[in-house]
């Protein structure tokens, strides 16, 4: 290995030597490598040393030493790539030594050309740099399984601010998210060949049944006329004016459609001839597919006179966005005399989504047609987390349950077996449920003496039954039915 610094003429033909130090090297074949170093003497023979390292590794076969792969994920790029060039580091280790936050860029426009949305790209692109970022890595190689879940195990925990407040943790829905894209940009790192392995492959989800972060109810029928009229009356709210607002919570409560999928919306997206639909694009939906759903006929001659002076290119509700739209909903909830939070449970924008579910199952829609409406993937998801029971729902169906004692009441008097004893009773209760009307008496031999019309069919007897009375106690009971005495011959 030689250290030295290469000379050259500059335009006045004067020699010069270069301000940075050169390593030259050696391999096993002969061929004499030179590598520009650092203008620091020392730095370059560290350099040196540790590429004839790995130059000899290279020709043995061996496995290369901790301290020599920690530098190797350290080199400067262009460094890396002149060792990758001369056949001493393979392209993986050329992707290990460049920063986290250049393969993350790279990853984030994989995702566009793939046909994701910009939003998602950046969310998801935005999520792994801030995880990386906040465990410390700077390479690939410096990711560790076990530092990522002790980084979101500290997320999700609560903590206090400067003034002593409380602030809540990230919920596990959200630590769910972080964990899935960067397992999703490891994943992409190996289909890349940028990386051999995947050191999160192994860690699972947390089950984010238990922990719902905000819970979310319906309005009544009364409670929503309201707040359709405080909104209609109201003056201008996010540059949205009150008919408009109106409009748009009419919409999302009898379509169901997210805040980002009506500011998606243009006059092309609907159809408000003879069978009035809205059709949602692919792009803009959560599922991704391009849905169209039903309009009540009411509701398209609302967007019929709305839309008429639009062109269908332009947005149908330009103003409408989701940042604003929690304040939005929640002043007109206030203008209605609604609170926005009832039992910790709250009416923002996405409950109209609720609404319009709970509201289905309230008109006794069947829930695989209210899924199907509500473009969910299971009907667990439909049934579970947004259907809401009404108050009046429930004394309905308590209403709705048999009083037994009425109607036990009512078959023994119409029977005129009020007061008579208990084999007698239950004979009665038997004609009663056959239709047969009839007077009975008990004879003296306690032998029933049926009188009245009876049915020709022979099979009808065994309806009957035959009473006999105890001699020792002079009570009555039922015996046990005989075929012949039932059924008999003609």
């Amino acid at each position: 290995m030689r250290i030295y610094k290469p000379t050259y003429r500059d335009r006045d033909g004067q020699v010069c030597k270069c301000a940075k130090f050169y390593t030259e090297v050696r391999t096993a074949d002969g061929r004499v490598l030179r590598l520009p170093g650092f203008e620091n003497q020392r730095l370059t023979e560290s350099l040196g040393r540790n590429v004839q390292r790995l130059i000899d590794c290279r020709a043995s076969g061996e496995i290369l030493p901790q301290d020599t792969a920690k530098w190797v994920e350290t080199l400067p790029h262009q460094t890396a790539r002149v060792l990758t060039r001369w056949g001493l580091l393979q392209g993986h280790t050329l992707a290990a030594g460049t920063p986290l936050s250049q393969h993350i860029t790279d990853w984030r426009a994989d995702l566009l050309a793939r046909g994701n949305t910009e939003k998602h790209a950046n969310l998801s692109a935005g999520r792994v740099k801030r995880l990386t970022e906040s465990c410390g890595f700077k390479f690939y190689g410096d990711l560790s399984a076990a530092k990522v879940q002790q980084e979101l195990a500290g997320c999700r925990e609560d903590a206090a601010d400067g003034e002593g407040n409380t602030v809540r943790g990230m919920g596990i829905k959200t630590s769910n998210y972080y964990l899935r894209d960067l397992k999703s940009f490891c994943r992409w790192m190996m289909h890349e060949r940028r990386a051999t392995s995947n050191p999160v492959e192994y860690l699972d989800a947390i089950n984010a049944g238990a922990d719902i972060r905000v819970q979310r109810r319906a309005l009544s029928t009364k409670d929503m006329r309201k707040l359709l009229d405080a909104a209609r009356t109201g003056p201008e709210r996010c540059g949205i004016d009150g008919p408009q607002r109106a409009l748009i919570y009419e919409l999302a409560a009898t379509t169901g459609l997210r805040v980002s999928e009506l500011a998606s919306l243009t006059a092309g997206s609907f159809c408000l001839g003879e069978s009035p639909s809205v059709t949602i694009n692919a792009a803009y939906a959560k599922n991704r597919r391009q849905d169209t759903l039903p309009l009540r006929a009411d509701m398209a001659g609302l967007l019929r006179a709305f839309l008429a002076a639009e062109v269908p290119g332009t947005k149908a509700f330009p103003k409408l966005n989701n940042r604003d739209s929690a304040d939005m909903l929640k002043a007109d909830l206030q203008a209605a005399g609604l609170p926005y939070d009832l039992d910790g449970k709250t009416f923002d924008f996405h409950a109209l989504r609720h609404q319009f579910i709970s509201d289905l199952a309230a008109a006794g829609v069947h829930p695989k047609t209210a899924q199907q409406l509500a473009r969910h993937s299971t009907i667990t998801l439909t049934m579970d987390n947004y259907t809401h029971v009404f108050r009046g729902d429930l004394d309905k169906a308590i209403d709705a349950l048999p009083n037994w004692r009425t109607a036990e009441s009512q078959s023994l008097q119409a029977a005129g077996t009020t007061d008579t004893p208990i084999g007698e009773n239950v004979l009665a209760h038997s004609w009663a449920l056959s239709g047969i009307e009839s007077k009975n008496s008990v004879e003296p031999d306690g032998v029933l003496a049926m009188q009245g019309k009876r049915e020709e069919n022979p099979l009808s007897m065994r309806q009957s039954c035959v009473l006999q009375r105890d001699s020792d106690t002079g009570r009555s009971g039922i015996r046990t039915h005989e075929s012949r005495i039932c059924n008999p011959l003609p």
